[in-house]
């Protein structure tokens, strides 16, 4: 789904969150943008890493309030797209999905985005994707590859996708995989404890023959159906819910494997992946209105408290709610019951749990998208206490298409804000909480000492005991994993806390992972040690898998032997292999989108015809007898073009081709043979293509 990519340098800062001294942590306001515009996605000067207007530092915050509040920056450089969805990877840097970006005029001319940000190096790396995946889901894969599902067919009004696509961190290129069974747009996507992942709801595509909801004016009827995706296998069948989703449902992955949905409606559903049955109305919310634009949080699982599952619902409605609800889910008759109320009314918030196991609550407004009744104070909540505490003021509004993350080193990125269609925040937030800042003797703010981590085990099993090496082992209270998050639209579909059982030794915990795989599916974690003081160290990744010991096949492409372009009526012949360094490969999966065949389970399929004109990365998955695949699949990309004058189609414009008018849509600039060239989609306005 690659389609080009280019870098945006910004003035680099090693330590994004805090830096040396605490007097230092609002110089990084004072670093210089680059001059140089080193990639343009677009054709408007916004893409131009130095177009915004020069970023004014605000006014700190009293250097007191840090070892209470916290502290919150705003880094020199701007986002270079709207980040409408986000997901932490493995290797520390971000990736950032924006589709269309909320712009009419950028989906029917075409242009779709997405960017990898390097935090470290301060850099985004842009690229244009094959079709809109705006308002999508998005998840982790266990392997630690990203599945986009779903975006806009349609915007006016908006109609969802039946496409899927990968995003794999070692090549930061994405390949289409097998597609749903119809669209989706405002999709849920959440891991299963085997490792699937579930879809749910969304904005159907035109035409689909259900009914739209009742009040429901003007957009498709929403997605009833689940399909779960497998690695290698694709979708499932739709297993059609008694219910009626919202857009976006918040769904947990329980400890007993099943799925729980919060909200926004007042209902609490349940839905059992081994049956594939729901259970409904099993709780209903103290708060009588719906909350939309409101949070949900599974709280720390810790295993001293036998993984108790309790929900916590915040914010929400049109005209904003404070309150938040929570309920614990291993009670015979579970109930929700009202906790205290955040400082201000939140919709369009966010809630990202900290390595301490505590929320933080942040954004949103009283009015639904009105900038001017803004949430700017920040609360943090303690799930043991159940009480409140002041996490200082953010700088700017944070409202629809805002995300709140938590990084590696226990900071929380905050990016985005999109009330208003055409325009978004650019500017972005690192909030460093209270438990990073501490007194001296004079009573004076300095950076707390943290704990470190050298060294954790690239890979993990279920139940498995392991070695965190720190030299501050003697003076740890409590070590955690913590999933990769993915939020948008004011839920994250991924962010997890599980605590660990450990004794300590010399230079070391010896700690226990935990015992199956739905108290943690399957995964890329990060590793967080925290001090008797509160102070979490920064983050080491690890890999959790039922088959810690097995390693992957490796599958390859022969045929093609590359990228390739090819004219009307040509075929193109699919070979491919692949070996185990430890077992037996089983499996092989070819995924041929819009071709003929779509798809095929042989090693050498032979020839594959695509018949539209358009882009196509087609791609091959292996798997072992365990059902361990390779976790960077091989692609080719296949470019079906017509023969015609390129300077002379452009977005809008008509040309007789064949004895006919025909529409001509410019979708992406691509340089072939170290000349630029044109791709169009042929034949009016068919989406489904674009």
């Amino acid at each position: 789904m690659n389609n080009h990519t280019g870098i945006f340098t910004h003035g680099v800062r090693k330590d994004h969150g805090i830096i040396s001294k605490l007097s230092c942590a609002l110089l990084a306001l004072a670093l210089p943008l680059s001059n140089g515009m080193a990639h343009e996605p677009g054709d408007g000067p916004r893409f131009k890493a130095n177009s915004a207007s020069p970023i004014t530092a605000p006014a700190p915050q009293p250097a007191a309030s840090a070892v209470t509040d916290g502290l919150w920056t705003t880094l020199p450089y701007q986002m270079p797209i709207n980040p409408i969805h986000c997901a932490l990877l493995q290797n520390g840097k971000v990736l950032v999905v924006a589709g269309s970006e909320n712009t009419l005029s950028e989906h029917q001319a075409g242009q779709y985005y997405a960017a990898v940000w390097d935090l470290q190096a301060g850099t985004f790396a842009v690229q244009s994707l094959l079709w809109d995946v705006f308002c999508n889901g998005m998840a982790h894969l266990p392997d630690g590859r990203v599945l986009v599902v779903g975006g806009s067919s349609e915007l006016a009004p908006p109609y969802g996708d039946s496409r899927a696509t990968v995003f794999d961190p070692a090549t930061a290129k994405f390949t289409q995989v097998e597609s749903m069974a119809h669209g989706r747009w405002y999709a849920s996507v959440l891991e299963l404890s085997d490792g699937g992942l579930m879809a749910f709801s969304g904005i159907t595509e035109e035409n689909y023959s259900a009914p739209a909801p009742a009040g429901d004016t003007g957009r498709g009827p929403h997605n009833k159906d689940v399909e779960i995706y497998g690695i290698g296998t694709g979708w499932s069948p739709e297993y059609v819910a008694p219910w009626t989703p919202p857009l976006y449902p918040r769904l947990h992955l329980l400890p007993n494997g099943t799925v729980f949905y919060s909200g926004e409606t007042t209902s609490s559903n349940i839905f059992d992946p081994s049956t594939k049955t729901w259970t409904l109305n099993v709780a209903s919310t103290v708060y009588k209105g719906q909350r939309p634009g409101g949070s949900s949080v599974l709280l720390p699982l810790r295993p001293t408290d036998a993984y108790r599952p309790r929900v916590m619902i915040l914010g929400g409605d049109h005209s904003a709610t404070a309150t938040t609800e929570v309920i614990d889910l291993s009670a015979t008759n579970p109930a929700w019951r009202m906790l205290a109320p955040m400082s201000l009314p939140r919709v369009r918030m966010n809630a990202v749990l900290l390595p301490t196991g505590k929320v933080l609550a942040l954004g949103g407004s009283s009015l639904d998208e009105d900038p001017n009744t803004a949430s700017l104070a920040t609360d943090l909540f303690d799930p043991v206490t159940e009480t409140w505490a002041s996490a200082g003021i953010a700088v700017y509004p944070r409202l629809y298409h805002s995300c709140g993350l938590l990084l590696p080193d226990a900071t929380v990125a905050v990016v985005g804000s999109n009330p208003a269609k055409g325009t978004y925040q650019k500017n972005i937030e690192i909030y460093s909480p209270a438990y990073l800042f501490t007194v001296d003797q004079n009573g004076n703010v300095i950076l707390a000492t943290r704990p470190t981590i050298t060294s954790v085990p690239a890979e993990l099993g279920y139940g498995n005991t392991f070695t965190i090496s720190s030299p501050d082992a003697a003076n740890i209270s409590s070590a955690v994993l913590v999933k990769l998050g993915s939020p948008t639209h004011s839920f994250d579909f991924d962010q997890r806390v599980v605590g660990l059982t450990y004794t300590s030794s010399t230079g070391a915990l010896n700690a226990t992972a935990p015992p199956n795989s739905s108290i943690a599916p399957p995964g890329y974690y990060m590793v967080f040690v925290i001090n008797q003081a509160g102070v979490p160290s920064v983050a080491k990744f690890l890999h959790l898998s039922p088959y810690p010991n097995d390693l992957p096949p490796k599958g390859s492409i022969s045929s093609p032997a590359t990228d390739l372009v090819i004219s009307p009526g040509q075929s193109v012949n699919f070979a491919g292999s692949a070996t185990d360094p430890d077992g037996t490969v089983t499996s092989y999966s070819w995924v041929f989108p819009d071709g003929t065949p779509p798809s095929s389970s042989i090693p050498s399929p032979g020839l594959v015809t695509f018949s539209d004109i358009g882009t196509y990365v087609s791609s091959l998955t292996t798997r072992d007898e365990f059902g361990v695949n390779d976790p960077s699949e091989s692609s080719h990309s296949v470019d079906h073009r017509p023969i015609v004058d390129p300077p002379a189609l452009i977005h809008g414009a008509s040309r007789r081709l064949d004895g006919q008018w025909q529409k001509c849509q410019h979708i992406a600039q691509r340089q072939w043979n170290r000349s630029a060239e044109y791709l169009y989609r042929l034949g009016g306005w068919n989406r489904d293509r674009d």
